[in-house]
């Protein structure tokens, strides 16, 4: 959220939300490890060294994360939709365990808002405070304390029911079709990747590679661009030792994921490709057989 949607108050102040951030969030299995924490003034977190990946629990946003914001809304309310996809690659092809909040597959148009059930008595000092709590945010600071949904409220709880029938329509559909695809691939295609067997790197300001290992061998490599347009290189930083052909078996602007797709391509040759980005997305890359020298030099023209 950080690096998508730039959000900056409060705890937000802890992170930077750069590329690099995430690759060793994902390398590590979480951020803090001991830095010193801006925002509770102190050093936060631990080790997590030794510890399997499968073992962390990751997500894009899960109910405390969208609940305590000030008006629940979710990450996909507010960030572009292609951006949103190449995020939910990171996250279904990164070797820890998804989590994915309710109807975050089919991009859900409801908020889910902090909502309460309380005695009269109390339910006043609920709202009161959720008020005060977001007192010093920036985005509510013109709309004053009522901009914040009130907890005790009816209407706030019913703000934030799911519609499921949104998932037979545009574009919920699509998205649903997409995270379908991605979690028959993961269960069909990872292997569990045990020490040095996963890299994340930052292959640029927006865009971050992983190396993940095929059921049976082999490789996948992940590129994910979170934002613009611009042509990416991939280099030893990312790629195996050996030449391989690497094709392209799933991007998430393919067209039955999206209703104005702007597909990446592969240029340049097989066996060290670049992926030119027409904007937010990211692409699923296999390897196949070894390339002789012949072959090399030929994809290379």
């Amino acid at each position: 959220r950080r690096h998508l949607a730039g959000d900056a108050d409060g705890y937000f102040r802890d992170y930077g939300g750069s590329v690099v951030d995430v690759a060793d969030t994902l390398t590590q299995g979480w951020y803090y490890t001991g830095q010193h924490s801006i925002h509770a003034d102190k050093e936060r977190g631990t080790d997590p060294a030794g510890v399997p990946l499968k073992r962390f629990v990751v997500c894009l946003q899960n109910h405390d994360q969208i609940g305590n914001r000030a008006v629940g809304d979710r990450l996909h309310h507010g960030v572009d939709h292609a951006a949103f996809r190449a995020a939910s690659v990171v996250l279904l092809m990164a070797p820890e365990t998804p989590l994915l909040f309710m109807g975050q597959e089919w991009a859900a148009s409801s908020p889910f808002q902090y909502f309460t059930d309380h005695n009269e008595q109390l339910g006043r000092l609920v709202s009161e405070g959720r008020r005060r709590e977001f007192a010093s945010f920036t985005a509510f600071a013109a709309g004053g304390p009522q901009a914040i949904p009130d907890p005790q409220a009816p209407e706030t709880f019913h703000a934030s029911r799911l519609k499921w029938e949104e998932r037979t329509k545009a574009p919920h559909a699509a998205m649903l079709r997409f995270y379908t695809a991605l979690l028959a691939f993961r269960r069909s295609h990872l292997r569990e990747d045990g020490p040095g067997g996963f890299e994340a790197v930052a292959l640029d300001d927006v865009t971050l590679g992983l190396r993940r290992t095929q059921v049976g061998g082999g490789d996948v490599l992940v590129v994910a661009r979170f934002s613009g347009a611009g042509v990416v290189t991939l280099g030893p930083e990312l790629l195996p030792p050996g030449d391989r052909e690497w094709t392209c078996h799933l991007t998430s602007e393919d067209a039955e994921f999206t209703d104005s797709p702007a597909r990446p391509t592969l240029v340049g040759p097989a066996h060290a490709p670049s992926i030119r980005f027409e904007g937010p997305a990211a692409v699923i890359l296999m390897a196949g057989a070894p390339l002789t020298d012949g072959v090399r030099h030929g994809a290379a023209a």
